[in-house]
């Protein structure tokens, strides 16, 4: 919930199954999508669709042999620079890109606001 609020802008609270949304539209439909493609994840990968017309993310790729240490055990790693800089981040694949091969890279896409996703984006470069 926190990691939604913090990257989205929105007021998000959970009553029973229901999840509230609060704030602008803009920060509502954030707020909307993030909680998607965070259900979704759990039913295989993601990929953003137009993200590189959207304004609210940044994809960096990552090499293969960078992907453990940048997610770092059971996501540890990815969830302290989640809580750090208040974005929201995960690896971005089409279904057709899994298994490409030695050498291959994964996107990894950071939304929230543009400070948080900079810090992000830096921490990750400095650790690849």
């Amino acid at each position: 919930r926190k990691k939604l609020e913090r990257s989205s802008g929105a007021i998000v609270q959970y009553v029973g199954h229901v999840a509230l949304f609060s704030g602008s539209k803009a920060e509502r439909r954030r707020a909307r999508e993030y909680m998607k493609w965070l259900f979704d994840q759990l039913e295989g990968p993601v990929y953003v669709d137009g993200w590189e017309d959207r304004d609210d993310c940044t994809v960096v790729e990552i090499p293969a042999d960078c992907i453990g240490y940048i997610t770092g055990a059971r996501r540890a790693t990815l969830s302290t620079m989640e809580d750090e800089w208040g974005v929201l981040m995960f690896f971005m694949n089409k279904k057709e890109d899994k298994g490409r091969g030695k050498g291959a890279s994964e996107k990894l896409i950071i939304f929230g606001e543009r400070r948080g996703r900079r810090g992000a984006e830096l921490k990750v470069m400095s650790s690849v």
